[in-house]
């Protein structure tokens, strides 16, 4: 048997992990303590977008699976996780960023490193506002190539899949939209006009695609930068269930 190396690619999970912006922070609370009790039990409150969590069907197509429809052979299997960091902020990353490094197959997970899982809580240089508003995204060209390629699903070592100037917080944060529209040199209404609104949510969950994804990828992930491995997704099996917390994991065999 081939030696097996474990690098985890999750986000530490707190009190003080950020949601997504304008969502609840999670709590934590003692409901039984040792001295008292005999053993302790915490009692745990968080919205199912926060750390690193999968975006299930159900997240954005009403007639999508749940959590606990989805089996294991979708969440494991091969992929690569590859390094386009150097779009920078705001960049928008398109396949050539993907294929130019590592060879990509249908059916496939692919995981895009930008590079802003630094800027989390927790990480080298704790920046909110940098790592949900200023990372780059995928251009739609990215996303034509995704739903033809049949990924299982895509990952992301920041707070979206989307641009975060294709999301609300284009609004939630003029500023910051302004100084986006100066680095990509165009209004942000002819790079992202309104019918490619969340494209990566909006037009890849849905069948015949049901292609999801992992946000807020971290841990050890520049150990794994432009390699082939197995790769796996653990989230609850919650029936009924749109999104929740994960714990992804890539297997590295020597």
């Amino acid at each position: 048997m081939k030696k097996m190396k474990v690098i985890d690619l999750t986000q530490p999970w707190g009190m003080n992990t950020p949601p997504w912006p304008g969502g609840k922070a999670p709590t934590i609370r003692y409901v039984n303590m040792i001295s008292t009790d005999g053993y302790s039990q915490q009692e745990i409150t968080f919205t199912t977008h926060i750390g690193t969590h999968l975006d299930g069907p159900l997240h954005f197509d009403p007639k999508g699976r749940d959590l606990a429809s989805l089996p294991m052979d979708k969440l494991v299997g091969e992929g690569v996780v590859v390094d386009v960091s150097e779009v920078g902020p705001f960049g928008i990353y398109t396949p050539k960023h993907v294929t130019s490094k590592v060879d990509v197959k249908k059916g496939d997970i692919l995981i895009i490193h930008t590079g802003f899982h630094k800027y989390y809580a927790n990480a080298e240089e704790p920046d909110e506002v940098a790592y949900f508003y200023k990372h780059p995204g995928p251009h739609r060209e990215f996303r034509d190539w995704v739903a033809e390629m049949k990924f299982k699903w895509i990952g992301v070592d920041c707070g979206s899949a989307d641009h975060p100037m294709n999301t609300g917080l284009q609004k939630l944060n003029p500023l910051v939209a302004k100084e986006a529209e100066k680095k990509l040199g165009k209004p942000l209404s002819e790079i992202f006009p309104p019918e490619m609104d969340h494209m990566m949510h909006n037009t890849l969950f849905k069948q015949p695609h049901e292609i999801i994804h992992v946000e807020n990828i971290g841990g050890d992930i520049d150990k794994v930068l432009n390699k082939r491995m197995i790769i796996g997704c653990f989230p609850l099996k919650t029936i009924g269930g749109e999104s929740t917390p994960c714990r992804v994991v890539a297997f590295l065999f020597e």
